[in-house]
């Protein structure tokens, strides 16, 4: 069963950096892919081991392997694509070389990977057993997996999976075979009444952007449909009326900007007095507690394993970071913050089950835009990128890591054996993801409908208007960023009503059809697993048509 757990670990770590690493750059949202990965396990183990009792610690432990290259991935969307829009140049350099590509994708998910395993490592036993977080993910899949016997949920899984791949192969077709079923229908043309532009609307037969609709609710429906109408009723008749002297592009990216620019000074502005919480929480309690003596041997023990980690990262660390010609200040700045703010990142997904990489990363990557000023633009265009992606990785991975820990906590499985397992999963995933990102942005190309990359492009005009604050017209900026600072204040995601102004009509059609639908859904939990398959097919079914 062991050789089986760690085959069932590995393709569970493949499968879901291949999902995540497209859905994370098609939708603005990352959803945890770890109660989908332990159905699939489920459903793996029982064909193999039908008859067999006790095999929930198998199950786990391919799951929290597994869970890891989906928050990898995740990560890897939101920031590291934004060098493609600030610095075009170096990105397609990159893809140029798929060796070199694949390489710095590894090294960075290793080098902050690692570092965020290194402080679950360090707090796992304050924050799990000392302190008792729930950490909800974690206490959702163990529940998945002590019903392991109830086959239902999977068997709705794997028909949403088969569903949704046998309409995709007839919908566009494969190798010789094309495609038999129309793949959109216009249900409104274009129409202008006065100063109002009411854009073509296509609705498109994606079932993945319904199934991810379904699966994050009002969460992303209400803001998207806020954006659209915003987009309709305000950015359109005020480019219209006042600024129809610069292109529609030039108008709604700097529009957009001072949203972005606003939600990230509000960020700025609350963050910091989190994390100062979390730093006198660390030096006031210190690492240590009593032990009596034989927990002292105990303890002495796992002292030397720990330096033997902290050794190996700061290798890593140290080494990746000037092969890329991080400064020795920058290097110690981004070693000091990230430590806090994957703290922090930790703390919040204890409590709530979520893992708000996004501001924390805002928090590092802005003042060391200033900090750090260097006469290689292109040099400094990466390092500003890497170490938002760095801080985004090592949050989000401590985070997953964690609540794989509750999981082993909450089924007697020993520590030792999750962590190699969660180890497997950063290694399998860190590899493979170079190759997966390579293989859909070659053939769908970032900022293009599939693969819109729509947080990629919020930090990229964050970026670019910190950089070029002078080329931009004021006062579009300052009118985007009181629309921002209205709809915080609203309680309404910025961030996301930015991807119903900006992204295509049709890719927020699709989500908002899912979100609405799961509103005429008493339980919508029940339907979870089967649109949970549907949007794992589509994903996967977007790496099979850029391979073949």
């Amino acid at each position: 069963m062991k050789i089986l757990t760690f085959v069932v670990a590995v393709l569970l770590s493949v499968f879901s950096t291949c999902v995540m690493s497209y859905v994370s750059m098609a939708i603005p949202i990352g959803p945890w892919i770890a109660p989908t990965l332990a159905l699939l396990a489920i459903t793996i183990f029982m064909i193999f081991y039908r008859y067999k009792n006790n095999i929930s610690q198998e199950i786990a432990l391919a799951t929290v392997a597994g869970s890891v290259g989906g928050i990898l991935a995740t990560a890897l969307g939101f920031y590291f694509t934004t060098l493609y829009f600030l610095d075009e140049t170096v990105f397609n350099a990159w893809m140029a070389s798929p060796k070199s590509f694949i390489f710095v994708v590894a090294g960075l998910s290793v080098t902050a990977g690692m570092f965020g395993m290194w402080v679950a490592n360090m707090f796992e036993h304050k924050f799990i057993v000392k302190d008792r977080l729930s950490f909800p993910i974690g206490e959702l899949v163990h529940k998945t997996v002590s019903a392991y016997k109830q086959t239902r949920k999977s068997i709705e899984l794997l028909v949403g999976f088969l569903l949704n791949t046998v309409f995709c192969f007839f919908r566009d077709g494969l190798g010789k075979f094309s495609g038999m079923i129309t793949s959109s229908v216009t249900l409104l043309p274009k129409m202008t009444f006065s100063i109002f532009t009411i854009p073509a609307i296509r609705l498109d037969f994606w079932p993945m952007l319904w199934a991810l609709g379904f699966v994050t609710g009002h969460v992303v429906a209400v803001p998207l449909t806020v954006g659209v109408i915003s987009k309709v009723l305000l950015a359109r008749p005020l480019y219209t009326l006042a600024f129809s002297d610069l292109s529609w592009m030039e108008y709604i990216i700097t529009f957009c900007s001072g949203m972005v620019l606003s939600t990230a000074i509000f960020g700025l502005v609350k963050t910091p007095k989190s994390l100062l919480k979390s730093a006198k929480e660390l030096f006031s309690r210190g690492f240590s507690r009593k032990e009596s003596k034989t927990q002292d041997t105990k303890q002495s023990f796992f002292k030397k394993i720990n330096i033997l980690e902290t050794s190996i990262l700061l290798v890593i660390f140290v080494g990746f970071l000037t092969y890329f010609k991080f400064s020795i200040l920058s290097q110690i700045y981004l070693f000091i913050f990230a430590f806090i703010c994957t703290y922090q990142i930790a703390v919040i997904a204890g409590k709530i089950g979520l893992a708000p990489m996004g501001k924390f990363a805002t928090f590092v990557m802005v003042p060391a835009i200033f900090l750090f000023p260097m006469q290689d633009a292109q040099l400094k265009n990466i390092q500003i990128v890497l170490i938002a992606a760095f801080i985004g990785i090592c949050g989000g991975v401590a985070a997953d890591i964690l609540f794989g820990r509750k999981i082993a906590h909450l089924s007697n499985i020993s520590i030792s054996k999750v962590k190699f397992y969660q180890y497997v999963g950063l290694i399998v995933s860190s590899i493979c993801a170079g190759a997966v990102f390579w293989f859909l942005i070659d053939h769908f190309q970032l900022g293009s409908d599939q693969l819109f990359a729509i947080r990629a492009q919020n930090r990229w005009m964050l970026i670019n208007t910190l950089k070029n604050a002078t080329t931009f017209n004021y006062y579009v900026l300052l009118l985007g960023a009181i629309f921002g600072f209205i709809l915080s204040k609203a309680k309404v995601s910025p961030l996301l009503v930015l991807g119903g102004l900006f992204m295509p009509v049709n890719i927020t059609l699709g989500l908002v059809i899912g979100g609405v639908g799961a509103l005429f859904v008493e339980n919508k939990q029940e339907m979870y697993p089967f649109w949970s398959g549907v949007y794992a097919a589509g994903s996967i079914w977007m790496l099979v048509r850029a391979v073949f």
